[in-house]
């Protein structure tokens, strides 16, 4: 071969390389990547939390995404559909296994929010929670097709439980019942290992617990590790909620030891209260009738729990037909199963009818507080008998001849359910009968006792033998004091014909036979001058 020749075939082989070096740069160009990787790390900056509290950690990841090729990045940095999953909670209780928190790009953060429960009794020390992070991620993205995967890695964040101070009720006293106001004793005890200074406790109630109208603040000044303090708050129970524990809580503000200003965490505690006030009527009895005065008495029994002190029982008719003067009778202390009895002087209207009644009956008492504390009303039933006389009277039969005087006995029971005194019995009279001695004395009559009374009557000469009445009305003394006028009684008196009997005298015939014997001789007398 020439030199010429060989010329030419190297020409030509270089222009061969170069278009295979342009085509070749092209295919390069054409089938340009991304490559990269997202790199997840955990964080739990705020990680200290309290004993008995439900605390909410926010678990932090942060992408610092890797890139090997390319630069079109994002695709390939971003980590997709992550989810935060606790495989151990430790000592805690974690109730959600899996947060989901979406996608989190490359140089950014994403927050998963956990709920914590802590122990009451944990002690303070630093505490583990073991993570799985799970993500989706394209490792490289081309114009032949991207390559996606799914990746975990496993985390463990730490939780500290601080040893400082550390507040909790430690008894709660109280004798309030329901419906009732009263002292209630709190005890706040610093259970942490630091002193508090200047501390200061807010005390709440709910669930039917009122705290000093909403709520008590109290100084307790520095308080000690192990120390304790009491806080004595004016308390109110609610009626409707009955007996039982209720809530109550407290926080509490005070100084560290570098005298930074710091806030306890919320205690609760129980405040168990006593079972409402009870009370019970028993024995109860009336002398109730219509139109007449009567009593309401019974015996009043504490059922507890308390003692009553200043108590008064009050009584008040269902209807408007009785009527109680006074219807609060005050009662002495009672312990709980004692009992007191009572007496309601009672007035029955004329007007009423016979038949049951209810008397509702609530008991007041002193409740140790501000307020009188009230129980009750319990109802019983008391009856209204019909209206019946208050005396009945008796006596044999009374007659009396025409002409004559005669001392009459009239026998007078009392019908009414009380002693009555004072008794005065008043006779009237209408021709033929008249009466010299009108008025009669008894000085006590008790319920059912009978005495006699004694009036002097006359019958006239004049007056047609028959059948006649005498009227007869008492005023006495009642119990309560009262002086009343009975209604006017009728008591038949039988006027009869004077008939000579022998031992009156001498008879008429013998009086006829002298008057003609003394007229004859005074005849005789005469013609004989």
């Amino acid at each position: 071969m020439t030199a010429s020749g060989h010329r030419r075939v190297l020409t030509l082989a270089g222009a061969v390389v170069l278009v295979a070096v342009t085509l070749g740069a092209v295919g390069v160009a054409d089938a340009q990547l991304n490559r990269g990787d997202p790199s997840l790390d955990v964080y739990l900056p705020d990680n200290e939390v309290d004993p008995g509290t439900e605390a909410e950690l926010a678990v932090q990841i942060q992408n610092d995404a890797d890139v090997s090729a390319g630069t079109g990045t994002e695709g390939v940095t971003t980590a997709r559909a992550v989810e935060v999953e606790v495989t151990d909670d430790g000592p805690f209780e974690i109730p959600t296994e899996k947060t989901p928190i979406g996608s989190i790009a490359d140089g950014t953060t994403g927050t998963a929010n956990l709920n914590v429960r802590v122990p009451e009794t944990i002690d303070p020390g630093t505490y583990e929670i073991d993570l799985r992070v799970r993500y989706s991620a394209t490792r490289q993205e081309s114009s032949v097709g991207d390559q996606r995967v799914r990746r975990s890695t496993r985390e463990t964040v730490e939780v500290r439980i601080a040893d400082g101070v550390r507040f909790d009720i430690d008894e709660v006293w109280t004798d309030v019942q329901p419906g009732t106001t009263g002292d209630a004793t709190v005890v706040l005890e610093n259970t942490g290992s630091e002193t508090a200074y200047g501390a200061r406790a807010t005390v709440t109630g709910s669930g039917g617990v009122t705290i000093d109208d909403g709520a008590a603040e109290a100084f307790l000044g520095d308080l000690e590790a192990g120390d304790s303090e009491m806080v004595t708050v004016d308390a109110a129970v609610a009626e409707a909620v009955g007996g039982g524990p209720k809530p109550v809580e407290a926080t509490l503000n005070y100084r560290d030891e570098n005298g930074v200003e710091r806030g306890s965490r919320t205690v609760d505690g129980s405040l168990d209260s006593l079972s409402a006030q009870s009370f019970s009527i028993e024995a109860l009895e009336d002398t109730l009738a219509v139109g007449y005065d009567g009593r309401i008495t019974g015996t009043v029994r504490n059922d507890g729990p308390k003692t009553l002190t200043d108590g008064v029982l009050v009584a008040e008719p269902a209807s408007d037909s009785l009527f109680i003067e006074e219807q609060r009778v005050a009662l002495s202390e009672l312990a709980p199963g004692e009992t007191e009895s009572f007496v309601y002087p009672t007035d029955v209207s004329g007007q009423a009818e016979a038949g049951p009644r209810q008397v509702r009956f609530t008991l007041e008492y002193a409740d140790g507080g501000r307020t009188t504390a009230s129980v009750g009303p319990v109802s019983e039933r008391v009856v209204v008998d019909d209206q019946r006389d208050a005396f009945t009277i008796t006596s044999e039969d009374i007659r009396i001849q025409q002409g004559s005087t005669e001392v009459i006995s009239l026998t007078l029971t009392n019908e009414r359910p009380e002693t009555l005194s004072n008794l005065n019995a008043r006779l009237y009279t209408d021709s033929p009968l008249s009466s010299g001695s009108d008025e009669g004395f008894i000085n006590e009559l008790a319920p059912g006792e009978s005495d006699d009374v004694r009036f002097e009557v006359s019958a006239s000469s004049r007056g047609m033998p028959n059948t006649y009445r005498v009227e007869i009305d008492i005023q006495y003394d009642t119990e309560r004091g009262d002086t009343v006028l009975s209604r006017t009684y009728q008591h038949p008196v039988e006027v009869e014909e004077r008939t000579d009997d022998g031992d009156d005298g001498p008879s008429l015939l013998l009086i006829a036979l002298v008057v003609a014997a003394l007229v004859g001789a005074g005849i005789w007398w005469r013609r004989r001058d």
